[in-house]
Order: C-alpha cells, then structure tokens, then sequence
C-alpha cells in the first residue's frame, strides 16, 4: 500500500506547522483517496495488465473495468477539489493556503495528475491496438519531461 502522498514534517519545514483544520482535510482527504485503496488500484496499472486482464476475462469485462478505474479517479478529483477548499485557513485579515498546506497539496495535485496521465495513456493504447489490431498500436511512450544533457524525452 502506498504510503501519504508528502509527510507532515517535511510540509512543516521551516514553516508554521499545519493547524488543526489544515490536518483535518489531509485526513479526510487520505481517506478517500489512500485508505479507501483507490491510489493503491493504480500501482501497477499499465497496458501489460489491460492485456492481461483482457486475456483472462475479455473485452466487455476489460471496457467496463477501465470505466470503473475513470471512476476511482473521479473520486479521486472530488477529493482533492474538496481538499482545496478545506485547507484554506480564513482569519480575518485574508483567506489563503499555509506554506505547509501549499507543500502538501501540491504534491496531492502531482500525484493525482500522474496516476490520470497514466491511465489516460494505458487506455489510449490499448483501445488504439484494439482498432489497429496491433500490440503497440504505434503510440509514443509516456513522456514527462526533457533531459537536455541526456538528449531524451523521459517519463521522470
């Protein structure tokens, strides 16, 4: 099982510690998405499993568990869309995010926009090779980034 997408001490350095209310919608929020298993559904979610799955149980069987994963990550979106709204500290001078809340929601953000890139792409390979009727459906690799001095383009 995947741990906590950021710790709370590495949110905290160097900063104010998050306040009770900040702490209350990252637990919330871990419920949904971690202790609910859904983060852990996408550990090794990729289009060799797709095959897999598809081999043992078909494609009806296969289509209706990729809408279910489209589920997982609605839930998913929803609980970091309320996790957005939570996390804000209200005082009476302004209406913001704590530096540790900031750290900690963005690295929620990244971990929810990876796992959906990654599903978005499995699923696109694997419903291009089912039109193609070929294994890799000629679609490009995952890619995430440039590295220059490697001359690559890299999924880090």
């Amino acid at each position: 099982m995947r741990t906590a997408v950021l710790d709370i001490d590495t949110c905290e350095f160097e900063t104010a510690p998050l306040t009770t209310g900040e702490l209350a919608a990252i637990h919330a929020y871990e419920a949904a998405v971690a202790g609910s298993g859904i983060r852990d559904c996408f550990d090794c979610f990729d289009v060799a499993s797709v095959r897999d799955h598809e081999t043992e149980f078909g494609q009806d069987a296969t289509r209706i568990m990729l809408r279910e994963y489209a589920r997982y990550l609605n839930t998913w979106y929803l609980a970091l869309d309320t996790l957005l709204g939570d996390g804000l500290t209200c005082t009476t001078q302004a209406t913001r995010y704590s530096t540790a809340m900031i750290r900690y929601i963005t690295a929620a953000a990244d971990d929810y926009h990876r796992t959906r890139q990654d599903f978005e792409h499995t699923v696109t390979t694997w419903t291009l090779a089912l039109l193609t009727g070929g294994a890799d459906a000629d679609y490009p690799p995952p890619t995430r980034s440039l590295n220059l001095p490697m001359q690559i383009l890299s999924d880090e």
